[in-house]
């Protein structure tokens, strides 16, 4: 496959005109003359409409993906998670690079479809686990290698904050659209980077609150391979309330601490003699609340440019995948002290 015009700009079709498209990939997408949006797609036409009219756009309208074809170089796909492997099928089937939002399927084998047809049709396909370009991650990979910490004891992710997220369609809470809840959805991200910076989790425990429906709440406990020794990991992640939003990586001479808020700065905690003592150690100069959208655009338009992998791959977001298709498959009931209350109470 040869490079693309390199007088020209990358011509981008977006599929899926929702919250994500508008709030997130349109902004940095909008700024960046190396790319052009020449379509955009959605089942219903006037999402499309109004994301063109709201974000100034000069594009193609349509509702049918097959329009695509010959109008587009790469396309994003963020559509519910139910549809990323059909349409990420089709866009590489008809030549078209692929960005797919995240997560990369509903299930494992749908990802590997993906990833299978990706190789074999000579396409890009990135996903857009865009927390991976925080700058703070590689600092604390590279801090516990040097043993700034010492032996590490345990690595705790947490992720919880309320749902307020605007959304354009009721499709975020369908669990046969979405695949799942908080773990699939805001999850996934503390996941990913947890597995891509310390490897495989193995002996994985689960629960959540689901009871049929989607789980606002989750706990996925396992075991990593740190230095050589076994580690243990525990997650939690919430929709219904706060945590802390960081992975701390605790060791036998202090913790590291990368928080989602902050991906310019690691955290380093120690008791002294003295008392509790808490570094910033700065990781970058400059980072906004786009910064890791614009990276991960710049990326991908490199990979699609110069025909190389992009920087997270379909087959390492099977990973991650992987992991919350066991902790499904495994999954106990939460506790709920509250509702054994009520029933003795019955």
């Amino acid at each position: 496959m040869t490079n693309l015009d390199s007088n020209r700009p990358v011509r981008l079709g977006i599929v899926g005109c929702g919250a994500i498209t508008r709030e997130a990939h349109l902004p940095v997408i909008t700024a960046d003359r190396r790319v052009e949006v020449t379509v955009l797609c959605d089942r219903e036409r006037s999402n499309a409409t109004r994301t063109a009219l709201t974000s100034g756009l000069d594009a193609e309208i349509t509702t049918e993906l097959a329009d695509l074809a010959g109008k587009v170089d790469a396309a994003i796909v963020a559509v519910p998670p139910r549809f990323h492997a059909p349409v990420a099928l089709q866009l590489m089937e008809m030549g078209i690079d692929v960005l797919c939002e995240k997560p990369l399927a509903i299930t494992v084998a749908d990802g590997q479809r993906m990833v299978d047809a990706a190789r074999r049709t000579d396409r890009v396909l990135a996903v857009a686990l865009m927390m991976r370009f925080f700058p703070h991650n590689r600092w604390l990979a590279d801090l516990v290698d040097d043993g700034e910490i010492g032996e590490v004891r345990e690595v705790i992710v947490e992720d919880g904050a309320l749902l307020d997220w605007p959304m354009a369609s009721n499709s975020y809470f369908d669990r046969s659209a979405t695949g799942g809840g908080v773990l699939f959805d805001t999850g996934v991200h503390l996941l990913d980077r947890m597995l891509w910076l310390f490897g495989d989790l193995d002996h994985i425990a689960y629960e959540d609150d689901a009871f049929g429906g989607f789980e606002s709440n989750a706990k996925l406990t396992g075991t990593l391979q740190i230095g050589g020794r076994p580690v243990p990991a525990r997650l939690e992640f919430s929709w219904s309330h706060r945590l802390r939003r960081s992975i701390r990586v605790v060791g036998e001479r202090g913790t590291l601490e990368a928080s989602t808020s902050e991906p310019r700065m690691l955290t380093l905690h120690r008791n002294t003699r003295r008392g509790p003592m808490e570094m910033q150690i700065p990781c970058a100069r400059h980072w906004d609340a786009r910064s890791h959208y614009r990276l991960q655009l710049e990326d991908f338009i490199g990979a699609v440019r110069e025909r190389r992998a992009p920087f997270v791959t379909g087959e390492s977001a099977l990973r991650a995948l992987a992991v919350i298709e066991t902790a499904y498959a495994r999954r106990t009931p939460m506790a709920q002290p509250w509702m054994a209350h009520k029933e003795a109470m019955a």
